[in-house]
C-alpha cells in the first residue's frame, strides 16, 4: 500500500465530494492555496460553484448516488476528500439519509478502488460516536451504531464502510463537533438570532457545547490524511465551552448585551418537546433530540489528538467567531 506521506503528486488530481457546502468548499479553497489541482463534485451550479470554478477548481456536476456519474469524476484523482453529505435536520424523510450518506459513500469508495485512488478522507461527524449523554468522549471511546435512523446512524455506517477499505487503501475518518465559520446554514441562525436581538433567553447555560471552526475542520482534514494512520479516526473539537460560556464571549466580542434570562432546564425540556410536536405536526423534522438526552445533556468530545499527533492548532474562539460575524455582516 502507498505510503500515507507527504502531498498528493505532482500534477495529480484530488477530487472533492460536497464541495459547495461549508466544509468541502473550506477544503478544496485550502488545496488550491496549496498548489493541488482540484476537482469538485457538486450536485447543483450554486454561487458557491461558480465561485471555486473562478478560482481554478474544476467543477463537475453529478450525483453521487448514481454510480456511472461518480466512477467519472473521480477517473484520474489521486486522492479523495469525501465531504457530501445529507445534513439538513428538518429533513423530513428519514431514509434519504440512508439513501445518500450510505449509498452515496459506497459508490464513491468502490470508484475510489476501481481508480486506485491511493489515499481516501472521509468527513465523518460526532453524531457518528453515538456517545452516551453526559459522557466524556475521546478516539478511543468505543462507539456504538445510534439506534434511531436518521442523520447519525447514516454516519456511522458510512464510517464502518470506510473503515472496512483500510486493507485497500490508506482511509482517514475525521469527526467534526458541531461546525461553524462563513458559509454556515444551520448553527449560524443562532448567532443571527442573537445578533438581532431575538433571544431574550437561554436555557442549558451549563451544558457543554461542541464546536469547531470550518477553518480547522478543513486543516484537520489535510493533516489527518498526511499524518493519520490508515483507518483511524480523529475527533475535531475546539476546547470545551458550556452555553452560557459560548452567549457571554459572543456578547463580548459582538458588543451587544448577554441574554438576560437565563430558563431553567426542566421548562427549555417542556419547551423542546412542543416544538416537536407541532414540528411533527407540520411534517417537518426537529433538530431536538431525544428525551434522555434533553435530561441528562449531549456529551463532550475530547479534539485534543488531532493537536498532539496530527499538530493542529484550533483557532481561538474570538478570531473564529469576529470572522463568523463579518462574514454576517457582508452577507446583510
Amino acid at each position: 500500500m502507498p505510503s500515507s506521506a507527504g502531498e498528493p503528486r505532482p500534477g495529480a488530481r484530488v477530487l472533492v465530494t460536497g464541495a459547495t457546502g461549508m466544509v468541502g468548499s473550506a477544503i478544496a479553497s485550502l488545496l488550491l492555496r496549496r498548489g493541488h489541482r482540484v476537482r469538485a463534485l457538486v450536485r447543483q451550479r450554486t454561487g458557491v460553484a461558480a465561485e471555486l470554478a473562478a478560482l481554478g477548481v474544476e467543477v463537475v456536476q453529478g450525483d453521487m448516488t448514481d454510480p456511472a456519474a461518480t466512477g467519472a469524476v473521480i477517473d484520474g484523482c489521486s486522492d479523495v476528500f469525501h465531504c457530501a453529505a445529507l445534513v439538513d435536520p428538518f429533513h423530513w424523510n428519514l431514509d434519504d439519509f440512508d439513501r445518500v450518506n450510505v449509498g452515496g459513500t459506497r459508490n464513491v469508495l468502490d470508484a475510489a478502488r476501481v481508480s486506485g485512488v491511493r489515499r481516501f478522507l472521509h468527513v465523518s461527524s460526532i453524531a457518528a460516536l453515538g456517545a452516551e449523554p453526559g459522557s466524556l468522549v475521546d478516539e478511543v471511546t468505543t462507539p456504538h451504531e445510534p439506534r434511531r435512523p436518521g442523520y447519525a446512524r447514516s454516519k456511522w455506517q458510512s464510517e464502518e464502510l470506510v473503515r472496512a477499505a483500510a486493507g485497500e487503501m490508506h482511509v482517514i475518518s475525521v469527526n467534526p463537533a458541531v461546525v461553524f465559520g462563513p458559509g454556515d446554514r444551520y448553527f449560524v441562525r443562532l448567532i443571527q438570532a442573537f445578533l438581532r436581538g431575538r433571544l431574550p433567553a437561554i436555557a442549558f447555560v451549563n451544558r457543554p457545547m461542541p464546536l469547531v471552526y470550518v477553518d480547522d475542520v478543513a486543516r484537520g482534514s489535510l493533516l489527518a490524511l498526511e499524518r493519520g494512520e490508515s483507518g483511524d479516526r480523529y475527533i475535531l473539537a475546539q476546547p470545551t465551552m458550556t452555553v452560557g460560556e459560548f452567549f457571554a464571549g459572543l456578547a463580548e466580542i459582538s458588543g451587544r448585551r448577554p441574554p438576560r434570562v437565563r430558563l431553567p432546564d426542566w421548562l427549555a425540556i417542556v419547551g423542546a418537546l412542543c416544538w416537536s410536536a407541532i414540528s411533527l405536526a407540520r411534517r417537518r423534522r426537529s433538530p431536538v433530540g431525544s428525551f434522555r438526552a434533553l435530561r441528562i445533556g449531549p456529551a463532550e468530545f475530547d479534539g485534543g489528538r488531532a493537536t498532539r499527533e496530527l499538530g493542529l492548532e484550533y483557532t481561538p474562539f474570538r478570531d473564529a467567531i469576529s470572522a463568523t460575524i463579518s462574514d454576517l455582516k457582508r452577507d446583510g
